[in-house]
């Protein structure tokens, strides 16, 4: 059960980041400006920096949410073995 809910966020995750694909009947504002030489067809230094971001933030986000995840598995066995009692047998 636990595997289909991480699997689920994983997926709706991707889903909400993933950028829309434009089609290929409508043009992009790129497409219909002119050239201006090499400088309009290289990305800029700041969409590097962009990614590098990106991948930081993502990164985070998986390690805090690891974190969650994982007090919540040790908090469960830390209550299951609490509340499995040895039976001491009795004396008479």
């Amino acid at each position: 059960m636990q595997r289909k809910i991480i699997i689920a966020l994983l997926l709706s995750g991707y889903i909400l980041t993933a950028s829309p694909q434009t089609s290929p009947n409508t043009q992009s504002p790129a497409a219909t400006t002119p050239s201006r030489g090499p400088a309009a067809t290289t990305p800029g230094p700041t969409q590097g920096y962009q990614q590098v971001i990106t991948v930081i933030v993502f990164a985070v986000m998986a390690g805090i949410i690891g974190i969650i995840l994982l007090s919540y598995y040790l908090l469960v066995n830390i209550k299951r073995r609490a509340s499995v009692k040895p039976s001491q047998p009795s004396r008479i």
